[in-house]
């Protein structure tokens, strides 16, 4: 498929010169779950909405009947507000201001030619949207595991033994790495801790092991396939961990935190 593109006509300038300020979000409970569990996502041009759950559905959605494709979507720290913003930009001014056209079958006849548009952070908007959405996720997230650090009313069960632990998290994750040879890495490396142990706790209660992912027919022989095999330890590979873990909302391409949240990181791990 020939494909051929060229940048909405009107990028340039204007766009520099909109983009001086800090853009103007949609607004949002400042509790990272309440933004997690909104209940749907609209599509950018109709009255489609998506659970935050099908975000894919709502991709294919928009690139089948509005010829929308979006860039690098994984690398959006907070897809419903993307979403919400570039739906409110579309309604103010045409999509070839923000977007490239790439005319696909160009060799064709132009009844066999189809115009798609690209959505991508070439254009300043969208770059500087990506990188405000990304800080203010990790803002959140920093004070999420914050408030995870400080809590002394936790209270969890071990799962390999079964003794209970109040007080704060790091009691049970280091009881486990010293007494089970379960460490899931540090504490203060770890966020929505209860979450992850659920997860954990879920797989186990599926007969499933946590390393290899393999489901037995008991829960004896899943115990001793763990010990014999040394898979008492959580599969690396597997994406469904990453948002435990704080250094995976730092790892964009090209991007790093702002001065002010690079202190807060610091203080985290020196406090």
């Amino acid at each position: 498929m020939a494909a051929s593109c060229r940048a909405g006509g009107t990028v340039g300038r204007r766009d520099t010169e909109c983009i001086l300020e800090p853009l103007s979000l949609p607004e949002s409970p400042g509790d990272v779950a309440a933004v997690q569990s909104s209940p749907d996502v609209p599509c950018i041009f109709c009255q489609e909405c998506y659970l935050l759950a099908e975000q894919n559905q709502l991709l294919k959605h928009m690139i089948i009947e509005h010829k929308l494709v979006i860039a690098d979507v994984k690398l959006v720290a907070d897809f419903r507000r993307y979403i919400l913003y570039w739906k409110k930009r579309f309604a103010e001014q045409p999509i070839t201001d923000f977007c490239s056209v790439i005319r696909t079958n160009s060799e064709a006849s132009l009844e066999e030619q189809d115009n798609y548009f690209l959505l991508c952070d070439v254009l300043p908007e969208d770059r500087l949207l990506r990188e405000q959405l990304q800080q203010k996720r990790l803002r959140e997230i920093l004070e999420q595991q914050q408030r995870e650090r400080d809590d002394t009313s936790f209270h969890s069960v071990c799962m390999f033994c079964d003794q209970e632990f109040t007080g704060n998290r790091s009691v049970l994750l280091n009881h486990m790495a010293r007494e089970h040879a379960f460490n899931i890495g540090l504490p203060d490396n770890i966020v929505n801790c209860y979450e992850f142990l659920a997860v954990l706790q879920g797989k186990l209660n599926n007969l499933q092991c946590l390393y290899c992912e393999k489901v037995f027919r008991d829960k004896n022989t899943l115990k001793d396939h763990m010990r014999k095999k040394q898979h008492r330890r959580i599969n690396a590979k597997n994406k469904e961990y990453d948002k435990f873990y704080i250094i995976n909302y730092l790892l964009l391409r090209n991007w790093w935190p702002c001065p002010c949240l690079l202190r807060m990181i610091h203080s985290l791990y020196t406090s």
